[in-house]
């Protein structure tokens, strides 16, 4: 795989010389190392991939499929780009179960297509349970995005391990994805040296999230995947993205550098429903709420290196208890 690693970043360096970042991942044309595309009542079992092109394992536009026992080690050899671990895409009744994933991405994620052609398809993740799994380097243990645009609902994660991923649970998606991510529940997490905790964000990445085509290609022929991708979601409310109802309890983490980061994206869509409980972490710094509607926060304890805070701006109808150490 490390072919297409080095391939890829010598695209990036050029693209992005000429505005192209949002197009570089498509245009690499990389190689995954399983995918498990319209099918029914597959098993992936008790096998390893090693430094694969691209993800690992995708999970596209299937049903009542499962996920067991997989070895994960995309970090052999230097650290492969973008190559997440498992993703769950567009698909329904699915079990993710006893994996152990080193990556230099999102670890176990959870998608439903992107922008005008992901709301095209509509086709959403729902009803995907993810247990007994162990993440080590990589973007996040779960996360839930960036592509939103069929929706994301009835996700179950317990029983986990996070040994030095980004961040424990990630929800991430993009002005311009559309869908609704509900009815996330996760609990009996153990994290060691995690970047967060809990990471909430609708506006990720930016350079990468929003296609623009930069004035030089205006009027020629660009190929047909750039045009699709450049295709504006209209009306543009319909590419607001909503999170709501999240369930984050029994929580064990030592060394993290934050315990949150959680934002909507202004007082008019506002991220909702959050419920945290049974925390016990040490962290670097507390960091922030904002913009959320109903953020209730019980039996939260924290130790805390640099003393401060969590600082909350513009929230509603939040019950905020977290003891400080």
């Amino acid at each position: 795989g490390k072919v297409f690693w080095d391939k890829y970043w010598a695209m990036r360096e050029e693209y992005e010389k000429k505005n192209l970042r949002w197009i570089v991942d498509y245009d690499c044309k990389r190689v995954r190392g399983v995918l498990v595309s319209n099918s029914k009542h597959i098993t992936l079992k008790d096998f390893t991939l090693v430094r694969t092109g691209f993800w690992a394992c995708q999970i596209l536009y299937s049903d009542h499929c499962s996920v067991s026992g997989l070895t994960i080690n995309n970090n052999v050899g230097g650290h492969g780009p973008s190559t997440d671990g498992i993703d769950i895409d567009s698909s329904t009744n699915i079990l993710v179960e006893n994996c152990d994933v080193d990556c230099n991405d999102d670890n176990i994620c959870i998608k439903a297509g992107r922008d005008a052609d992901g709301l095209r398809v509509n086709r959403p993740t729902e009803n995907v349970v993810v247990r007994n799994c162990i993440a080590r380097k990589g973007a996040g243990l779960l996360t839930c995005g960036s592509e939103t645009s069929g929706s994301i609902r009835n996700v179950l994660a317990h029983d986990l391990i996070a040994y030095g991923t980004g961040t424990t649970l990630r929800l991430k998606s993009s002005m311009n994805r559309g869908g609704t991510v509900e009815n996330i529940y996760m609990t009996r997490v153990e994290a060691d040296s995690v970047t967060h905790i809990l990471s909430v964000d609708l506006n990720w990445n930016p350079k990468y999230s929003y296609s623009a085509l930069p004035k030089e290609y205006e009027g020629k022929d660009v190929p047909e995947h750039w045009t699709t991708m450049l295709t504006p979601v209209e009306p543009k409310e319909k590419g607001y993205s909503h999170f709501r109802n999240v369930y984050f309890s029994h929580v064990k983490a030592d060394g993290a550098k934050r315990f949150i980061s959680a934002s909507g994206w202004n007082a008019s869509h506002r991220i909702e429903n959050f419920y945290l409980s049974n925390i016990n972490a040490e962290v670097e710094s507390v960091g922030k709420i904002t913009y959320g509607k109903n953020f209730q926060l019980q039996d939260i304890h924290l130790t805390v290196k640099d003393k401060s805070r969590l600082r909350q701006t513009d929230n509603i109808d939040s019950k905020i208890e977290i003891n400080y150490k």
